[in-house]
């Protein structure tokens, strides 16, 4: 399947399901549906039958591509803890071509906190546009990933990347590199509060216990600030200061979005790395 025919495969399940609002598929699914496509092909050649698999923080954007492409059968997906619905719950949702519907598990927690889940439970963990969110202990929350992937299992991991051609961009035009930095005047968890650079990714997933198979940044958004053309112009102009400047700026890795595939290959190295935390404080003498 080549990566036309399998956007249309993608675009077709993701958009079937009957969806309560017609804003959160305008607004959201057709927006992120490259990110979705891409996110499919990298898990296509590691899914095996009868694999678990549990989508953090995803709210099921992809359930319907997980089912109907990938043909997965055991999907868990997790949502932030809500007053009115229980903490774990088995749902559905609909098939509106064929009335056929997508059965998944859901589990509702702080996924800041531990995870309600024993260890090595499952093949795949997917955490797609989660890590920037993270507000308060970021390796918590991924020592928990760790700790519930088999051995040998994978993460599939997507984040936005502030070191790309279009934050570049923006900082040249006085803007703020971030992709969304904005606080919301309700409480939510939509706010990016830590977007990453492909380097920190890496390390992150290193002392993580994960080896990555696949790693790459690639542009996914249609960008309605600059275009692809200025985009383009951006990426060449940073190859030129390369080599200009004899390495010292760095032209590779400039897409909008960071993703890994990645095995998990040992045990947490280090819980507060010098490049997330600061040094603890020494008690008051």
């Amino acid at each position: 399947m080549n990566a036309s025919q399998l956007r249309r495969v993608v675009e077709c399940s993701l958009l079937a399901p009957e969806y309560d609002s017609i804003s959160y598929v305008n607004d959201y699914l057709r927006v992120h549906m490259n990110r979705f496509v891409e996110t499919i092909g990298l898990l296509q050649p590691i899914m095996g039958p009868g694999m678990r698999i549990v989508d953090l923080g995803s709210y099921g954007s992809l359930l319907p591509a997980l089912r109907e492409i990938l043909g997965a059968t055991d999907v868990t997906l997790t949502e932030p803890s809500q007053e009115r619905k229980p903490a774990s719950e088995d749902t559905f949702l609909q098939n509106a071509r064929n009335g056929v519907p997508y059965p998944f598990h859901v589990d509702r927690f702080d996924i800041e906190g531990p995870f309600p889940y024993e260890n090595a439970r499952f093949d795949i963990v997917i955490f797609t546009e989660v890590l920037e969110h993270l507000s308060r202990d970021p390796l918590q929350t991924m020592s928990e990933i760790n700790r519930i992937t088999k051995p040998a299992g994978y993460l599939m991991l997507s984040t936005p990347n502030c070191a790309s051609a279009r934050s570049v961009l923006r900082i040249l035009r006085g803007g703020n590199p971030n992709i969304y930095p904005v606080y919301q005047r309700q409480p939510s968890t939509d706010r990016h509060n830590h977007e990453y650079v492909p380097w920190e990714v890496r390390e992150l997933l290193k002392l993580c216990g994960f080896t990555p198979n696949e790693f790459r940044t690639i542009d996914v958004y249609q960008d309605q600030q600059f275009g692809r053309l200025l985009t383009l112009q951006m990426k060449i102009v940073l190859r030129i200061g390369s080599v200009l400047s004899l390495g010292f700026l760095k032209a590779a890795e400039r897409g909008d979005t960071i993703f890994a595939l990645a095995k998990k290959t040992g045990a947490v190295q280090e819980r507060y790395p010098g490049f997330l935390y600061a040094p603890a404080q020494k008690p008051a003498q």
